[in-house]
């Protein structure tokens, strides 16, 4: 099978598991370092996520102050990266989340390009818009959030445009972005306790 093809299938299979306990384990214990050094040897060209865009997230740990790496899932909207965690309840806030909010400079990695963003939580309107485009991208975020899981989106305003970024690739905007457009709206350490889809968390 074709590695695209697998990378499919292991997402398919991943969605599938995604909402239950040992999904969430086997994603955040195996999975996502797999997709990590995937990512990182291949220049983002191999991704256990099929055709679905991936970044690798950079924070700064908000205790200890060293770098943690974690894959997501990600929306392209415009000039704005827009990322995604819900907790299923069942285990602490992912770090990643936390380090984002103590921290909201982060370094974000696509393709082989790299370059600092700064995050914000998303506005109740950009919330609205970018839920449906999220839960479509990865079921297992409105299955959390239905059992009553608290949801964290961001969006990632790159200090340099990701098409400037030498090496980088970005993926064709959403549907939604071009919606928004058209209106006229304006060395890392591995983070080994990334959870709840680390491929897209």
């Amino acid at each position: 099978m074709p590695v695209g093809g697998v990378g499919q299938a292991l997402r398919g299979l991943a969605q599938r598991l995604g909402g239950t306990r040992l999904g969430v384990l086997a994603i955040g214990r195996i999975v996502s370092p797999l997709q990590r050094v995937l990512y990182r040897r291949s220049g983002g060209r191999l991704s256990l996520t099929g055709h679905a865009p991936v970044l690798l997230l950079t924070t700064t740990g908000r205790r200890t102050g060293k770098a943690r790496t974690v894959p997501l899932l990600y929306l392209h909207d415009g000039d704005r990266l827009v990322i995604c965690n819900v907790n299923p309840g069942f285990e602490r806030t992912n770090p990643w989340v936390v380090n984002l909010r103590a921290q909201p400079r982060a370094q974000v990695r696509i393709g082989r390009g790299t370059t600092s963003v700064n995050a914000r939580p998303t506005s109740d309107d950009e919330l609205e818009r970018y839920w449906p485009q999220l839960t479509k991208m990865w079921p297992a975020y409105q299955a959390f959030y239905d059992n009553g899981g608290e949801r964290s989106v961001f969006v990632l305003r790159p200090e340099a445009p990701l098409k400037q970024v030498h090496g980088a690739k970005t993926s064709p905007e959403t549907g939604l972005a071009r919606r928004h457009r058209a209106s006229g709206s304006g060395g890392d350490r591995d983070d080994r306790r990334s959870r709840n889809c680390a491929t897209g968390s």
